[in-house]
């Protein structure tokens, strides 16, 4: 004969209540570290690697060229704020001597993701500026390349892709070109820029912990997980609703930091464009 042994009223509620300390214990300290841990990006394993062919290597335009002379005294170029991902052999497994590819590439989970740039020109020796997206057959994402005015440069600008056009699918590469013309006699002057994009969903833990978190530990955990698109906008769209916040400039500073932009990291995000 089987004997079953219950539980008594007394022991059951010893064990639920510690079971709820130990999980409110963990969330505390998860918090608590979120929002005292510097903002850093860690690279993301990707699920699929972009195709080698024309995939952007540089994130840098040049220091100076044509018409488009720049005015910051330390010479900075136009720079698209991305991280450069390493690809290697296999993506699952890194080891040491691997041989390694850097890509200008980016995660997200918008459908219409903004993109940030370092503009080192004045407003006034720029003839025309345009941001083009394309998908994987190197279609136009947009009816049209968008057409920007800058304002308030040098300094960082966003340009948000318009809700108005299509959205990003889901696990497709995007190529983006950002495009400065300022010698309206020769396109050939024209100074670009250009990465990869892709458009992913976050796993469960991570939206889970998504929906309670500030917008600050939202930050954090964009940049841990690897969604570079998310975490920056989310931070410097903090950083222009409270341009103030001296631990928001840390935040943004130690963001860039992470991913080799260290040059950039203190240049103010300036009120531009129109579209």
């Amino acid at each position: 004969m089987i004997k079953i042994n219950f539980l008594s009223p007394l022991k059951a509620l010893v064990l639920s209540t510690t079971f709820l300390l130990v999980n409110i214990t963990q969330l505390s300290a998860q918090t608590q570290q979120l929002n005292t841990t510097k903002i850093r990006f860690v690279q993301p394993i990707l699920d699929r690697q972009p195709e080698n062919r024309g995939a952007p290597i540089d994130r840098r335009g040049a220091g100076t060229r044509g018409d488009c002379p720049v005015t910051s005294v330390m010479n900075k170029p136009l720079t698209a704020l991305v991280p450069l991902v390493s690809k290697t052999a296999n993506q699952k497994q890194v080891t040491t001597g691997t041989d390694t590819t850097q890509y200008v590439l980016s995660l997200t989970t918008d459908k219409h993701p903004t993109f940030w740039f370092y503009v080192p020109y004045l407003p006034k020796n720029i003839n025309s500026v345009k941001f083009v997206l394309l998908d994987e057959k190197n279609n136009s994402l947009t009816k049209e390349p968008i057409p920007i005015t800058l304002s308030n440069t040098p300094g960082v600008i966003r340009i948000s892709v318009p809700t108005t056009e299509k959205p990003l699918e889901i696990g497709q590469y995007y190529h983006w070109y950002f495009l400065i013309d300022c010698n309206p006699q020769s396109r050939s002057e024209d100074i670009a820029v250009e990465g990869l994009v892709q458009r992913i969903v976050p796993k469960d833990e991570l939206t889970r912990r998504l929906q309670t978190a500030t917008p600050r530990q939202r930050v954090a955990l964009y940049a841990q997980a690897g969604i570079w698109q998310d975490a920056l906008t989310t931070l410097g769209e903090l950083r222009a609703r409270q341009r103030q916040d001296a631990s928001l400039a840390t935040d943004w500073k130690d963001l860039l930091d992470s991913v080799g932009l260290e040059d950039i990291s203190t240049e103010a995000i300036t009120p531009c464009c129109t579209f």
